[in-house]
Order: structure tokens, then sequence, then C-alpha cells
């Protein structure tokens, strides 16, 4: 794995203008050094040194792969803008990605009527808040409807 300071800086070369005018706003750095951590301790250790005891040891194998996919996500820069959401990840798992990092939930916008990439799907702009400091990010998680 590449050095965590190395890799952070070479997401932030990549995104666009929009991204980099957000990206503090957004406290990337500090939820793209939680993902890191949690990708190379995994969820076992994460939670022996993490304050709230985040993931919860009662989350079965399928919502901690989705959070390590979520973390996996973020190490690529996604979620911050409607043109790059996450993906693959449904409103809990979306949710529960956000408490790993110590931020809940406070407010939902929901566009029903979203494609992504030709897939037509729900997109979701999540308003959370950090549990310590107040501090708010907005993030953006596409669901892609079921094939018929």
């Amino acid at each position: 794995m590449k050095n965590q300071l190395k890799a952070l800086d070479e997401v932030i070369d990549n995104f666009t203008e929009e991204e980099k005018q957000i990206m503090e706003d957004n406290r990337f750095p500090y939820i793209f050094s939680k993902a890191w951590m949690y990708l190379k301790k995994g969820p076992e250790i994460y939670r022996k040194h993490d304050s709230f005891q985040q993931p919860p040891s009662d989350f079965d194998d399928e919502e901690l792969q989705i959070l390590t996919d979520g973390c996996n996500q973020i190490l690529r820069g996604v979620g911050m803008t409607e043109n790059n959401p996450f993906t693959n990840l449904d409103v809990f798992g979306f949710y529960n990605l956000f408490r790993l990092f110590h931020f809940d939930n406070i407010d939902r916008k929901t566009n029903h009527y979203f494609t992504l990439n030709g897939k037509p799907g729900i997109l979701d702009c999540i308003t959370f808040q950090h549990y310590v400091d107040d501090s708010q990010v907005i993030y953006y998680n596409f669901c892609e409807f079921p094939k018929k």
C-alpha cells in the first residue's frame, strides 16, 4: 500500500476544480485518512482503537463488505459531487459508512429521476454532522434502479 499522504495527493491531483473547491468543507482529508486506516487495520482492530467502537461488533459480513467498498471509493475520491457519487452502497450502507467516521445524517435530499452513466436510479444528497465538533459535510450516493 502506498504512503497515505502520497495517495491522498494523487487523488487530489485528479479532482475536478469543483471537487478541489469543496474538498476542505467536506473534510475530505480527514475522511480519507479514516478510510485508509479502516482498510489497513480491518474492522476488529479499527474498532478497538475507535472512540465510538465503530464499526459495531454485530455487523455481518455483508455490512462489513459495504464499508470496505465505501472506503475503497473514498480512496478514489468518490462522493463529493453528483457527477461522481458513491455507488453500490444502498442508503443504509451509505449512512453506516459515515457513521464509521463519526458522522450522523441530518438532512437528505433525493432526486428520484437521476441518470448516471446511462443508468436510471436515485441520487441522494446527504448532509452529515460530526458527533464531536458538529462540522457538516455533504456527500452523494447513487442507487441504480433494479433491472426488470
